[in-house]
């Protein structure tokens, strides 16, 4: 019998809402990362973070961001963007500088932002490293299982990689 409410499906694990912290939090996270991965003590952060250095396309300005990354193979290094402005400026390929585990490498960087690419990427290091390897939240994947295809589409939905090629002289 209809009572004049609506049935409620309890969502999907991928169809919930997550917080995200605002933008100023991550802003005020930066301005302390920054001078930490820069120094001695980069070992409490470089495992998970590290410091991308690069030239705005438009402004020419030059930014250094703290991103998570991924290895997902050597002399590759990975890094999802979700919502964020600073992934726009590889849709080129360009030459940026990384601080990688407490050493400054260069890469040529490039955005990967076809969804099915990104989704395709996404079961790779999955396959790769284990169900519990990409532990971004904005990525949204399952710990204990290799995700669906249909999650890694998903989550190609709300992110994009910036694939790093590391320079063969560090």
């Amino acid at each position: 019998m209809f009572d004049g409410t609506r049935a409620r499906r309890s969502p999907s694990p991928m169809a919930r809402t997550r917080w995200h912290p605002p933008e100023r939090f991550f802003n005020a996270a930066n301005r302390l990362v920054r001078p930490l991965l820069r120094s001695r003590l980069h070992p409490l952060v470089s495992g998970r973070l590290m410091l991308l250095t690069y030239e705005g396309a438009k402004s020419g300005r030059t930014f250094a961001i703290p991103v998570a990354y991924y290895r997902p193979a050597p002399g590759e290094v990975w890094a999802f963007g979700a919502r964020t402005g600073w992934m726009s400026n590889f849709r080129n390929r360009r030459t940026v500088r990384l601080r990688l585990r407490g050493r400054e490498v260069r890469a040529e960087a490039t955005a990967v932002e076809d969804r099915e690419e990104v989704a395709r990427l996404l079961e790779e290091l999955v396959q790769r490293k284990g169900p519990g390897a990409i532990r971004d939240p904005f990525v949204g994947f399952p710990r204990d299982r290799h995700p669906t295809h249909e999650e890694a589409v998903a989550a190609a939905d709300r992110v994009r990689i910036a694939r790093f090629h590391l320079s063969a002289k560090r």
